[in-house]
Formats: C-alpha cells, sequence, structure tokens
C-alpha cells in the first residue's frame, strides 16, 4: 500500500491543539470502524442468505424432501428478500458517506489552489490530479510524460531524465531533498504568472519510492510583492545617491539630453562608433544611481545598434529615432520623481559645490576691511549668500506633514505663490526657527479632522499656502518682505477669544474692541484657549515668541481670521540684502 505523507503537502498548525487533534481523530477512526463493521455484516449476511437458499435447494440431493409447503417457500423468499433490501440499505449509507468524504476532500484540494499530481519511475503521470493543475500548468496531465507537463526543453531532458532516475535508485547516496533540487523549480507559464515547483515522496511499506507528487503553486503576488519592494529599494537608493552625488547624477543627466539631440539628428555609419561609446559609459552611469530601466534600454539600444553596422545610414538614422521615445520617456519619468523631491528648480541651479556659511559670512568682512563698495558687497551677498525664501519653509513643510500625521489629520502639498525673493538666512535664522509655532496653530486649531471637513462641505484634505513677495510703503521709500502664511481650517472664534479674556483678564479695556482687534490678542504672553500644555500646545508662548521676533527684526505681524474659512498670519520684515556684525553672533 503507497503511502503519502500529507504533512509534507499541507503544514499542520503550529499552535498547540493536541487535545483537539486527538478527539478528531479518534472520531475519524470510530467512524471507519463503523463503516468497515457494516461492510463486514453484509458479507457476513450475504454468505448466510445463499448457504439457506441453497441449503433449501440441495435437499433433494441428501435424500430428504425438498419444501413442498406454500408458506414455508414463502418465509423463505421474504427472509432472503428482507436480508438483501436492510444488507443494500446498509451499503447504500457506506457508498454516500465514502462519496461524500471523497467530494470533500477533492473540494479540499481544488480550494488550496495547489496544483496536486504524481508520476512514477517510468515518468508516466497519474489519472489523479486537481484541477489546479489545468489552470496553472496549462494541461491535462493524466497519462503524459512529466517532461512534457512541465515543459522542459529538449537539450535539458536528458539531465531531467538521469536525475529522475537517480530519485528512483533504492540506494543512492543524496537523499531526496538534495536530488530535487535539481529539477526545474519554477514552471514556464505562457500568462506570466510565477508558478512554483515542489516535489513530495510517496513510497511503500519497505521504504521505497514508488511515486513522487508535484506540488505547483502561484507565487504571482508573492513575486509581484517582492518586485514592488525591490523597486521601493532602489528608489530610496536612487533618491540618496542623486542627494549624495547631486553634480554628478546633473553630469550625467547633461550627457543623456546630447546623446537625444546626435540620436535625433541625421547620424551616418562614421557617427556610430561615437553613440555606442556614449551608450557604453551612460549605461554604467544610470546604474550607479539605481536607473534600471534606463539602464536596460540602453543596453538594448547598444545591442541592437551592434547589428545595424551593416545598415545603410538612412536605415541607421530610421532606426535612431524609433527608439529615441523610449529614452526620452524614461529620460521624463526621471526627472519628474527627481523634482517632486527637491523641487523644480533642481537642474537650474546647475552644479553646486558645499561652503560653511561662516566662511561666506567672513568673506563679507574681509570686503569690508578691504573698503569694498557697498555695491559689490550686496551683489556678493545677493548671488552667493541669499536663498530663495521658499527654501527656508522646506522644514516647516515637512514639519506639517509630520504633525498632521500625529493628529490623523490630512494635507495637500503646501501651495507656494509670490515672486519667492532671495533673503540673507543668516539674520533671520531665530524667526525662522519660530515659526514652528505657527505651524502647530496650524495643525492643532486650524486645519480640522477630514470627517469635520466633510460635514462642512469641504476637501477632505486641508490646504495651507504660503505667500511670499517684496512689498513697499506707500511712499516707496521702505522695502519689505512680505510672508502670508495660511490655511482653509476652521479659524479663530472671537467669542472663544472673547470667553477666555472673561476669564483671565475681566476687567481689561478689550470689552470695546471688534472682533479682528480681539483676535489678535492670540500674540499676547499667556493667552491659550488651551487649559493645560500640550505636545501641541504651549499654552500661550508659541504665538508670543513668533511676535517676539518679528518684533526684534522691526517688522509687524497682524492675524486675520473667518469661521470655518480659514486663518492667515500676515507679516512684514524689513528687506535688506545686508547685515550687521551682530546679525552673526
Amino acid at each position: 500500500m503507497s503511502i503519502l505523507d500529507t504533512k509534507d503537502i499541507l503544514p499542520l498548525p503550529t499552535e498547540d491543539k493536541s487535545w483537539t487533534r486527538v478527539s478528531a481523530g479518534k472520531a475519524a477512526l470510530t467512524e471507519a470502524n463503523r463503516h468497515a463493521d457494516i461492510i463486514h455484516i453484509s458479507l457476513v449476511g450475504m454468505t448466510a442468505i445463499v448457504i439457506v437458499l441453497l441449503f433449501a435447494i440441495a435437499l433433494p440431493v441428501f435424500g430428504r424432501e425438498p419444501v413442498r409447503q406454500i408458506w414455508a417457500f414463502g418465509v423463505m423468499i421474504l427472509a432472503s428478500l428482507g436480508g438483501i433490501c436492510v444488507l443494500y440499505y446498509l451499503n447504500l449509507r457506506v457508498h454516500q458517506h465514502v462519496s461524500m468524504q471523497a467530494r470533500l476532500t477533492e473540494v479540499l484540494v481544488n480550494s488550496l489552489g495547489q496544483g496536486f499530481l504524481s508520476f512514477d519511475i517510468a515518468g508516466k503521470c497519474g489519472g489523479v490530479y486537481s484541477q489546479a493543475c489545468i489552470d496553472l500548468l496549462e494541461t491535462v496531465p493524466a497519462g503524459k510524460n512529466i517532461a512534457e507537463v512541465l515543459k522542459i526543453p529538449d537539450a535539458q531532458k536528458s539531465d531531467f531524465k538521469d536525475w529522475l532516475e537517480v530519485l528512483f535508485l533504492p540506494n543512492h547516496a543524496l537523499g531526496f531533498d538534495d536530488v530535487v533540487k535539481f529539477l526545474p523549480q519554477m514552471f514556464p507559464n505562457s500568462k506570466g504568472r510565477h508558478v512554483s515547483l515542489m516535489y513530495r515522496p510517496i513510497r511503500d511499506n519497505n521504504e521505497l519510492l514508488t511515486h513522487i507528487v508535484t506540488i505547483a503553486t502561484d507565487r504571482t503576488d508573492e513575486y509581484e510583492a517582492q518586485q514592488n519592494a525591490q523597486r521601493q529599494q532602489n528608489y530610496a537608493a536612487m533618491i540618496c545617491c542623486i542627494f549624495k552625488e547631486r553634480n554628478q547624477f546633473l553630469t550625467t543627466v547633461t550627457q543623456i539630453r546630447k546623446l537625444i539631440e546626435h540620436m535625433n539628428a541625421d547620424v551616418t555609419q562614421k557617427e556610430l562608433s561615437g553613440i555606442l561609446r556614449a551608450l557604453h559609459t551612460l549605461k554604467a552611469a544610470v546604474k550607479h544611481f539605481h536607473l534600471d530601466k534606463l539602464s536596460d534600454i540602453f543596453n538594448k539600444l547598444e545591442h541592437d545598434l551592434r547589428e545595424q553596422q551593416a545598415a545603410s545610414d538612412d536605415a541607421l538614422g530610421a532606426f535612431l529615432k524609433s527608439q529615441l521615445i523610449h529614452v526620452q520617456t524614461e529620460l521624463m519619468d526621471v526627472m519628474k520623481q527627481v523634482h517632486d523631491i527637491v523641487g523644480q528648480d533642481y537642474e537650474g541651479r546647475g552644479n553646486m559645490h558645499e561652503i560653511e556659511e561662516a566662511a561666506v559670512y567672513n568673506f563679507v568682512g574681509e570686503l569690508r576691511k578691504q573698503k569694498a563698495s557697498q555695491e559689490l558687497i550686496t551683489t556678493y551677498l545677493a548671488s552667493i549668500a541669499a536663498v530663495p525664501i521658499h527654501d527656508c519653509f522646506v522644514p516647516f513643510e515637512r514639519e506639517l506633514t509630520d504633525l498632521a500625521e500625529i493628529m490623523g489629520k490630512q494635507l495637500k502639498p503646501v501651495r507656494y505663490t509670490g515672486s519667492n525673493p532671495r533673503v540673507l538666512t543668516r539674520p533671520m535664522q531665530d524667526f525662522l526657527l519660530s515659526l514652528s509655532h505657527v505651524c502647530r496653530n496650524i495643525i492643532d486649531h486650524g486645519i480640522e479632522p477630514s470627517v469635520t471637513r466633510l460635514s462642512r462641505g469641504k476637501d477632505p484634505l486641508g490646504q495651507v499656502s504660503i505667500h511670499a513677495d517684496l512689498a513697499y510703503d506707500n511712499n516707496h521709500n521702505n522695502k519689505w518682505l512680505h510672508i502670508i502664511i495660511g490655511d482653509d481650517g476652521g479659524g479663530i472664534d472671537p467669542a472663544a477669544i472673547r470667553a477666555k479674556l472673561s476669564a483671565t483678564d475681566p476687567q481689561g479695556d478689550w470689552r470695546g474692541d471688534d472682533d479682528q482687534t480681539v483676535i489678535q490678542k492670540v500674540f499676547s504672553w499667556g493667552f491659550s484657549t488651551r487649559d493645560s500644555v500640550t505636545d501641541m500646545s504651549g499654552r500661550g508662548v508659541g504665538l508670543e515668541a513668533v511676535k517676539r521676533e518679528v518684533d526684534l527684526l522691526g517688522g509687524t505681524i497682524k492675524v486675520y481670521s473667518e469661521i470655518q474659512a480659514g486663518t492667515k498670519f500676515d507679516i512684514k520684515i524689513p528687506y535688506s540684502l545686508d547685515f550687521q556684525d551682530n546679525d552673526l553672533v
């Protein structure tokens, strides 16, 4: 009798349920014994009926009077028919149970989604297989050779047959698990599904291998998950490498664009060597930045071009133009990813070199010692030390995102408007740092949870905007850096401000103020609508700190708000591309 060790196919649960398994095993064994007893009883009963009938027929043979009474004959017939009916009913019950168990087994095997089949020493597949074999192995395996079922290439069939012979040898040095590693581990599914193959032995009572079970499993989802994870890793590695070697990346991009221009021109066979040389160099360069798709495109293009070396100039030019779209499309995708991370002006800045900020400002000191003109100093600061104001809000935007995630709120990317003037960050660094309190105020008090926004007819994602521009006073004598930080949240409720003032400053002169004046109290020391200090709220310390830094720079800050429409912090700071020595302290 052949024995298939089912634990090699269906893994047992790791949880300890020994009592349940023992009880279930006993119940199954009892049921099997009961049906075996029914079969034995049926055989004994049928034998008894046959013996009785033979005895009645054989009475004259032994010199006995045959049965002549009608009632005796009737009793024998009725007893025989009754016995046959009872035995038929019992066997029918056994047949129904066995059929049901066979059906359940078939349903169980098919529900696993795995292809099960077996083959013998000659490689011939048996007639028992699961429905999934047809889907995964794309054939009905019954009666076919296993090499045909698994689509073994002709060049490999000889080796495959040799390994099967080794497997079925009664005493070979290698174990079963060692030998099956040399059998196909993946099935070449024509629909692109990734089907893995496993093998399990079927042995007889003498432990001799009689059949091998092949188990086909669809690993497409698992494979795609692994590929997605690998793509994410490559993407992270690409971004890190681009940040680390920015100048080299920009040089590579420039060379790719030159290649595109060259391919788009009328290339002759004499110029082919230059294109091949460029492709070979760029293939390695883009691989260094984990741009695998671009590397594959260059590799294929290089290979195909070598086959075009005997073509005419017109054919060569037409081929290059036909391949141009692949290079352009992939380069556009790469640059879009880069721009989404580091900004649209990434390329416009060109190659860059790191210089300590202190060295930049110290050089200004040297220029002053050398009595350089103020115009030269201002030009130097504007072009070397100053940076676009939007760059100064990168930490602000990152903090917005982090705080929104902590509080379970959703935001759109920050919307920037204005002329984005260049500023000196050194004199403004304390002010820029204090804007963290504005960020926290927006997330804690301004932007509502998505469900609240939906109930108010708003987009579930909040919008924060930053406007930065230059402004002049009425007589155009003074220039100001004008910054407006706004949100489309719930706004500031003047009634809530008045209620808090009633408790903290009941005798104050604020009672006659209009709503716009009252909400300016959010910049007062110690004023807060919160009753306790939290990770988000500082109870009247945060916005007061922002106002203090603005005041130190000689500027002004005001807040404008409309309930359920949003809030705007309007900041004006004197604008200058110069600094005093005490700004560096």
